[in-house]
Parts: C-alpha cells; sequence; structure tokens
C-alpha cells in the first residue's frame, strides 16, 4: 500500500504546493492583523481545502488510465480504497497542524481576545474542521466509485456541502437533546466528543462500503 499512497502523494503535490503558498500567505496576513473572522474562517476552510487537494486527483488519474493500471499491480481493491481513506486523513490533518500554528502565533502576537472560552471555543473550531473535512470523504468516496470518474467535480461539490449540512445536523440534533439550554464545560465536552465519534465512525464505515461499492464494481 506505501506505493499508492505515494502515488497519491504525488499526484496531490502540485496543488498541494499552490494551496501552502497560498495558506502560508494568509496566515501571515492573520497574523499581521489579528482579525477575529478571518481566524475563524481560516480553521475552517484550511482543513476543507486540503480534503479537496486529496479528492481533487480523481479525474487526474481517470485521464491518465491510472484508475485501471492499479488494477494490474498486486494490490487488492480494499488496499486501493484504504489508501485513499489513510491519504485523505493525512491531508486533512495537515491542514489542521498548518491553521494550529498560525492559530498559536496570531495568539502569541495579539493575546486571547477571539475566545471566550479559552478551551472551548478553539476545540469546536479544530473539531468542526476536522469534522467537516472527513464528512466531505465520507461522501465522496462511495459517490465517486460508484457514479464515475466523469462526475467528479459535482461529488466535490456535495460532498462539501453534505459534510456542512450533516455538521450542522448533528449539532443541532445534540443541543436539541439538551433542550436548546446552555452548556456546562462536562455537558460541552461530551457533545463535542459525540460529534467526533460520530464523524469517525461515519468515517470508517464509509470505507467499508466503499470497498464493497468498488469489489462489486466492473472497471
Amino acid at each position: 500500500m506505501k506505493g499508492l499512497l505515494k502515488n497519491q502523494f504525488y499526484g496531490a503535490l502540485g496543488s498541494a504546493v499552490i494551496l501552502l503558498l497560498f495558506f502560508l500567505a494568509i496566515g501571515v496576513g492573520l497574523v499581521i492583523s489579528g482579525n477575529s473572522l478571518l481566524l475563524n474562517i481560516y480553521v475552517v476552510v484550511s482543513s476543507a481545502a486540503f480534503a479537496f487537494n486529496a479528492v481533487s486527483g480523481f479525474r487526474k488519474e481517470a485521464s491518465s488510465k491510472w484508475n485501471k493500471y492499479e488494477l494490474s499491480i498486486p494490490v487488492t481493491r480494499n488496499q486501493i480504497v484504504k489508501s485513499r481513506f489513510v491519504s485523505h486523513a493525512i491531508w486533512v490533518f495537515s491542514g489542521i497542524i498548518l491553521s494550529a500554528l498560525f492559530v498559536l502565533i496570531t495568539l502569541a502576537v495579539h493575546g486571547n481576545m477571539y475566545f471566550y472560552y479559552p478551551v472551548r471555543d478553539p476545540l469546536m473550531l479544530f473539531s468542526c474542521g476536522m469534522g467537516i473535512a472527513l464528512l466531505m470523504g465520507s461522501i465522496f468516496y462511495p459517490l465517486i466509485y460508484f457514479l464515475g470518474t466523469d462526475k467528479n467535480e459535482i461529488i466535490m461539490i456535495i460532498s462539501l456541502l453534505g459534510s456542512v449540512g450533516a455538521t450542522m445536523g448533528i449539532f443541532w440534533l445534540l443541543n436539541a437533546a439538551n433542550d436548546f439550554q446552555r452548556l456546562s464545560d462536562s455537558e460541552f465536552y461530551l457533545v463535542v466528543a459525540v460529534y467526533l465519534a460520530i464523524v469517525l465512525i461515519t468515517y470508517m464505515l464509509s470505507y467499508f462500503f466503499t470497498t464493497f461499492i468498488y469489489q462489486k464494481k466492473e472497471v
């Protein structure tokens, strides 16, 4: 599977460099300006952008016939799908690490004027960023293997909108379970833990579902 991961890494590297330069520039702007809205957007968007980078290589691979070639090498379809999900997670966490770095630098320069709750607020922000990015992969991979790479762009949009909608829906349900009352610290951490658990379970189930689809699909 290492060879598959290397191929996906190099396939996404070109656009990843552009993304990195872009987010480095925005990060520097964040450190200089100290804008609170920019900080919030930066954390969520950076994770989603690197998730986009992970899934955007499908069309390129299809045009180069890589998806047919990889079936001729000694790897199983399960390993191929697993490499997609592992690669996606790596890119998502790369985006989180990048945003966390600039958030820490911004806090060091401007002080904590961003988070009313110094632990709860950033935890929620980074959890939502990671959750949206992973849910995007959970939606994208089964759809792309089922519908085909020719619908890559529309599936990417559906995946992003679906992940944002799912995140909003999960938090709405969790808050509804608490009658939309103000959460204590312990209740807040429980809500975040449940959300992340749902995200991770969905991601794992999506991997098994995608494997099932790919094993049944003729390429």
